[in-house]
């Protein structure tokens, strides 16, 4: 965990303007091709979902912005090694939350993934002892019932959360075959701005491009 120095920071008059705000988090709707990701888990017997997340979680962790945190009125880049995954099982209608140890090798982090999903047999479990809740990379959930264009996320306004939100709608087929989904990302405009989300993006896009 390493504090930034608001006096010498960059984006300090932007931080200053919008952590001042009650809801400074912002959000957009972006479609994604994932026509890869779809193929490399159908070929590893892998949750396409859990791919996914994977990918953002990669991709998230390639940037400083989107690890910073608030922590006892510091503002730090926080040492983030947690996933948090919103999830059901198919036989089942009400959702958990997974939150599972982040993996750099895809494979591994999905199958740890699933078999917490498995096992788990309360709505959420807490993080393992000695972990801050400041240390999750991002929370993800899906909707694969429907189709969005706009979502937001329920927020503590006490805490001014700077832990990103992303959510995956269903997966859409064109009419050359290849699959879609729509993504929304939601992250605090104090730390993150549409230039760094463009960023994550195309990192992501990289990352399903090399797979």
């Amino acid at each position: 965990m390493k504090e930034i120095d608001l006096e010498t920071w960059n984006r300090k008059d932007i931080f200053n303007l919008y952590y001042q705000f009650d809801i400074p988090q912002i959000s957009l709707c972006t479609p994604l091709e994932v026509s890869k990701v779809y193929e490399f888990a159908k070929s590893k017997n892998l949750s396409f979902y859990f791919c996914m997340c994977h990918i953002f979680y990669t991709a998230l962790l390639k940037f400083e912005e989107f690890m910073i945190r608030s922590i006892k009125g510091k503002i730090v880049i926080e040492d983030c090694e947690f996933a948090n995954i919103c999830v059901k099982k198919q036989d089942e209608e009400i959702f958990k939350i997974i939150n599972s140890r982040y993996y750099s090798d895809i494979e591994k982090f999905c199958n740890e993934t699933k078999k917490k999903l498995q096992t788990q047999t309360t709505f959420t479990e807490p993080l393992p002892a000695n972990a801050r809740r400041s240390q999750v990379i991002a929370y993800i959930s899906c909707t694969p019932w429907f189709e969005f264009t706009h979502i937001t996320h329920p927020q503590d306004v006490q805490r001014n959360s700077f832990v990103p939100h992303i959510s995956f709608d269903k997966m859409k087929i064109n009419e050359k075959g290849k699959r879609w989904i729509n993504v929304s990302i939601q992250v605090n405009h104090a730390a993150i701005d549409g230039y760094l989300i463009a960023k994550l993006l195309d990192e992501v896009k990289s990352i399903i491009n090399h797979l």
